[in-house]
């Protein structure tokens, strides 16, 4: 899972969003993108207990595509981060 895991500080680093981060996720070849395992990557690129990054999932479908606004998404992610600030 490196390769992804690095490709999502590097997302993030230059401004890219968790909706973003998901679709990089989804179409990259060495990652099998599925609820958990998208908890796990934000832990491990983000420092993200998966417990705390459960709370995103409320915000997306089971295929991980938002429910309501994707702004709705983004602010939950954002608020994820700044805990970990």
């Amino acid at each position: 899972m490196d390769k992804p895991i690095e490709d999502l500080r590097e997302m993030a680093a230059e401004g890219a969003g968790v909706i973003a981060m998901i679709e990089s996720l989804r179409g990259a070849e060495d990652f099998t993108l599925t609820p958990l395992r998208l908890l796990l990557a934000l832990e491990e690129a983000f420092g993200i207990p998966w417990t705390e990054a459960r709370d995103l999932l409320v915000s997306l479908d089971p295929d991980l595509h938002p429910v309501g606004p994707a702004e709705d998404v983004e602010r939950r992610f954002v608020a994820l981060l700044e805990r970990r600030a």
